[in-house]
Order: C-alpha cells, then structure tokens, then sequence
C-alpha cells in the first residue's frame, strides 16, 4: 500500500538541508522541502525523501545504513573500517589548536587596543601598507 504524502516548501533561511520527512500520527507522511532549491533540486529532495518512506527508515535506527541506502551508494566490501576512536582524537587535537589560536588572537588584539591608546599616531592600517609594500623589516 502507498502511503499518504504530503509535500510542503518551506524557506529553509537559517537552516541548513534540503528536505526533512516527518511521519504524522495518522499514518502519513510529510515532505518540508527546501524552497531555495532549483526545480530540480526540489525533485532530487522529494525523490530522497522518498525513497525514506518506500524503504521504512522510520522503523530502523542505523542512520549511516539509511542514508547509504537512500543514496544508492555501493561502499566496497574491502573498504577500511575506521574506528570512531581515531577520529575522536583528530577533532579534540583540532579543537585544542583552535582555542590555541583564539588565545593568540585575544592577546594580538589586546596589544593592538593598547598600541592605539597610546597615541603617538599610530595608524594600523598605515602600518599594515608599509608591510604589504616593504615587508616586516622596520
């Protein structure tokens, strides 16, 4: 049996995403598309969309097996299983360098507010042009 679908666009602004699928209580299904999609890529969204709902990914739980699914993608038996351990610690040694950055970038603001207090006609962005035009040797 086909279930009911209904299909709404919807301005997505400040969301990213193309379509989202919504199972309602009565049984059918409701497709939010995109509405800043192309006419083809509104077609593309629904067609995804459902694919979800012709494959019952409303009862299953593995997100990654759904989406490899609705996607029609082949992954190679030998493929490299990556355990989650090493990308866990790649994202924790990025978000150690990126507060590392942040400190620096407080601490060279800090001295360029100080550096403008002081007067004496300093001009950052005449600075920045000496050093675009002679380079950093003062």
């Amino acid at each position: 049996m086909t279930p009911d679908v209904n299909i709404v666009l919807l301005d997505f602004r400040d969301r990213p995403g193309r379509e989202m699928v919504v199972e309602n209580e009565d049984g059918s299904f409701t497709i939010i598309i995109n509405s800043r999609l192309s006419t083809q890529g509104q077609r593309d969204a629904y067609y995804h969309a459902r694919r979800h709902i012709d494959n019952d990914d409303f009862e299953r739980s593995d997100v990654q097996s759904i989406e490899v699914a609705a996607h029609e993608l082949n992954i190679p038996t030998n493929a490299e299983k990556i355990p989650e351990s090493k990308y866990l610690a790649r994202i924790k040694a990025l978000q150690r360098r990126r507060k590392k950055i942040q400190k620096q970038l407080r601490e060279y603001r800090e001295d360029m507010a100080f550096l403008e207090s002081c007067g004496g006609g300093f001009d950052s962005f005449a600075r920045g042009e000496y050093q675009k035009l002679y380079g950093n040797n003062l």
